[in-house]
């Protein structure tokens, strides 16, 4: 598979799908923080809401318009005139529209392919009155049947759309089955931009998304933190890590990702485990004296980057049951301990029976209480 090396276009949904997720509620502050924290890292385009659920969601929208951030503000719809308006209102450049394309999606909703091929010209040229970017969002694309879907997009092609979202709505696709989706449409798309909308009900969104990227889709949606419906969404922090890995530019700053992802976190309710990738607790830490060892002479030898590329430490090297001599030589050595080999051995074997008693890792001042009564007995 070729790999383009041309960073993507991220445009960030925290604040649309993200706050979707069952108990998350922000308040218009936090709204208007994230998006500047969102803009300050780098993100292309913001997804800030839907401005049919209400006048609170319009005039939060219309503040954050007023920040005049880099970022594009888009806001999302439905096929209705009424949202339309409603979206107009609120000052944003860009507006997604959203069909089922689907067929269990369009019995779902009461529709078929002929209200689709009825409703889009309509919808969509009067959304073009009103805004300057017109998005199409193919919902469900994932489970669509592929005729369907290339007749929506030739369809959507007529009305001068500059890009098609293809939502893996209930996150049924893998890699190989999005590469297959992206290529196929690519195909036949012509020069419409491609986003790819990955949700993780198995558990890869984030690798589904890169692959959409590598197989030609130039727009990728994310959440901070992989927040949304159900399991959630591709996880801006991983994907932009990745792509920052794989092509080797600083496109994104990411030294501001693991503040950014506590703040989220916080906002939404939504503590972080500490093994998630990038933000998680332990995703640059190490026990195993192997890894220390190796840690200690590159930060990499055993991490995919230095922890300072996302605004962390370089690495976390943590005292435990795995745990060896080398990492409690260079501590000794800092706390200016001088002990002799028999000693070092009874203060190992202190903190791997420490560790294994209490089930975590061993804090250094525990070690240098540990050190301290067997140096003095």
């Amino acid at each position: 598979m070729q790999i383009d090396l041309t960073s993507p276009y991220l445009i960030d949904s925290t604040l649309r799908d993200g706050e979707q997720a069952p108990g998350i509620a922000f308040t218009r502050e936090e709204k208007l923080k994230l998006a500047q924290m969102l803009d300050e890292t780098g993100i292309d385009e913001i997804e800030a809401g839907t401005p049919a659920m209400g006048e609170e969601v319009r005039q939060t929208i219309r503040q954050m318009c007023e920040l005049r951030l880099h970022a594009r503000i888009c806001v999302w719809s439905r096929a209705l005139k009424e949202d339309i308006d409603a979206a107009a209102t609120t000052g944003a450049v860009a507006i997604h529209i959203a069909f089922p394309v689907s067929e269990i999606q369009l019995q779902a909703m009461h529709k078929d392919g002929q209200w689709i091929s009825a409703t889009l010209p309509k919808v969509l040229a009067y959304a073009r009155e009103k805004f300057q970017y017109v998005s199409l969002g193919a919902q469900d694309a994932s489970r669509s049947n592929p005729e369907r879907l290339r007749q929506f997009i030739q369809l959507a092609a007529k009305f001068h759309v500059y890009r098609i979202r293809l939502a893996d709505t209930t996150g049924i696709l893998s890699p190989l089955s999005t590469q297959s989706l992206i290529q196929h449409v690519k195909s036949y798309c012509g020069n419409i931009l491609i986003d790819f909308h990955g949700h993780n009900d198995l558990g890869m969104a984030t690798a589904n998304t890169v692959t959409a990227w590598q197989s030609g889709a130039e727009h990728l949606s994310v959440t901070v933190n992989g927040i949304g419906e159900r399991a959630g969404n591709a996880a801006l922090e991983e994907v932009i890590t990745a792509i920052t890995l794989i092509t080797r530019k600083r496109k994104y700053h990411t030294e501001k990702l693991y503040d950014l992802c506590r703040f989220v976190s916080s906002i939404s309710g939504r503590p972080i485990p500490e093994g998630k990738p990038i933000c998680g607790k332990m995703a640059v830490s190490h026990e195993s004296g192997i890894h220390t060892q190796g840690t200690l002479f590159d930060v990499t030898a055993f991490q995919a980057f230095d922890g300072r590329l996302i605004g962390r430490q370089s690495t976390s090297l943590l005292f435990g049951k795995h745990s060896g001599r080398n990492l409690l030589r260079r501590f000794l050595k800092g706390q200016d301990e001088n002990v002799n080999d028999t000693q070092l051995m009874q203060i190992m074997n202190e903190i791997h029976k420490t560790a294994q008693m209490t089930k975590r890792s061993v804090s250094p001042d525990e070690v240098a209480r540990i050190c301290k009564r067997i140096v003095r007995s």
